[in-house]
């Protein structure tokens, strides 16, 4: 059984481009420090999917290549 969490989106606050930022941020560290992988897994990927970009490009140390799109950083 999973523990439904809400996350608050900074976008419903509609403040300048700094402060919306900052409002992300904060948002997001809250969610990543109150999720309990103990838990469950799909807590960082609710995360995941809630506050990164389908076009995120990521790094690994194991490839030189950047990892682009959700799926490619799922599977790496």
């Amino acid at each position: 059984m999973s523990d439904q969490r809400g996350f608050i989106s900074a976008d419903q606050f509609h403040p300048d481009p700094y402060a919306q930022s900052r409002t992300s941020d904060r948002t997001l560290n809250a969610a990543i420090v109150r999720a309990d992988i103990s838990r469950s897994y799909e807590e960082y990927l609710e995360i995941f999917d809630e506050f990164y970009a389908d076009d995120i490009e990521g790094s690994s140390n194991t490839t030189e290549e950047p990892i682009r799109g959700k799926a490619g950083v799922r599977a790496s």
